[in-house]
């Protein structure tokens, strides 16, 4: 009896001590690149699928949550409601932000004719210093201050402090609308991936060598897609391409295309928006809608009957980010080529 007890324990206590640590991310294509870099030494499970704006997690989700020891975020709004809630289930739960040290964009710059002459000095800024978290906004709130500096001593404090705080409300707004896509950018991608191999090292020291090593060949896979997408995307005369909701944006500024949104700040289109696209449509004889197949896609379909083109899917939160990024540049490539 005692021998069987004893040997039960130890079979208890054997697998303790090989048991993965569990690692959640928010999102699919963030599960693969922290399952790319953390390996078989790591259990990696993702939160949401689907519509990541209205996602809310199941039970599961919590349970799963709760035996976690990181959790790598990636900067959406659901992320805001929920993490303080993950943490408060797991006490130990460790947050990393995955896009960190990555400048946002501004949702409708990125998703409409967005990255027009009005946005320049907005775009040059964000290209500047994509891979280095805020100085974009840094850079443009100095400026600022130098100017209202200036003017204060002409108009007085009063002016000053109005226009300060209108910039800081400013400010507040652009991060409200920040688009959060940044993956789907391979040079962000990276960025996130190095953030998510330090916080393994960090969780993990012991195993610091084979996490970058996998961090370096995951870093080279992404390098050779770039430099491969680039010479298939340089030939392309007709840099737009439609898309029904704006995820594409980072993708659209690293490869000098356009992306035109359907949706309207998180919302269908109105009927004179429908119109002008339809015209747009037409005029820049676009063959090819993109909707997401995470959304309706009703509108996508509505402005294909209507202007001849066709509706293809193109999945911004699919699991295998570097497949799914080669999926994209053959489908914009194919749909603005010469038939």
């Amino acid at each position: 009896m005692f021998k069987k007890i004893f040997f039960v324990t130890a079979l208890l206590l054997a697998s303790l001590l090989s048991a993965k640590p569990v690692v959640i991310a928010s999102i699919a294509p963030v599960g693969y690149l922290a399952k790319a870099v953390g390996g078989d030494k790591i259990e990696v499970q993702s939160l949401a699928k689907g519509d990541v704006h209205s996602y809310e997690p199941k039970p599961n989700d919590m349970k799963a949550v709760a035996k976690a020891s990181l959790f790598i975020a990636a900067g959406l709004e659901f992320e805001e409601a929920w993490i303080p809630r993950f943490k408060a289930s797991a006490k130990n739960l460790v947050v990393v932000q995955s896009d960190a040290k990555i400048a946002k964009l501004k949702e409708e710059h990125a998703g409409h004719a967005g990255h027009d002459e009005e946005h320049g000095e907005h775009k040059a800024k964000d290209d500047k210093h994509s891979g280095y978290a805020g100085h974009a906004a840094k850079d443009k709130h100095a400026d600022h201050k130098v100017k209202d500096d200036k003017h204060a001593g002409h108009a007085g404090h009063a002016e000053h402090d109005e226009k300060h705080e209108a910039h800081e409300e400013h400010d507040e707004e652009h991060e409200a609308h920040a688009d959060p896509h940044v993956w789907l950018n391979p040079m962000l991608a990276i960025t996130m991936a190095r953030n998510i191999s330090d916080a393994l090292i960090a969780m993990d020291k012991a195993n610091k060598d084979f996490y970058l090593k996998n961090f370096q060949k995951l870093m080279n896979d992404l390098l050779a897609f770039d430099e491969s997408a680039k010479n298939e995307l340089a030939g392309l005369k007709n840099r737009k391409f439609v898309v029904y909701h704006p995820a594409w944006g980072y993708f659209a500024e690293h490869y000098d295309l356009e992306q035109i949104s359907i949706e309207r700040n998180g919302k269908e289109p109105k009927i004179d928006e429908m119109a002008s696209t339809v015209k747009m449509i037409k005029d820049e004889n676009i063959k090819v809608i993109f909707a997401d197949p995470n959304r309706s896609q009703k509108s996508a379909q509505v402005l294909a009957s209507q202007t001849g083109a066709k509706v293809e899917l193109l999945d911004p939160l699919g699991y295998n980010l570097l497949e799914n990024l080669k999926i994209a540049v053959r489908a914009i490539k194919d749909a603005n080529s010469p038939k």
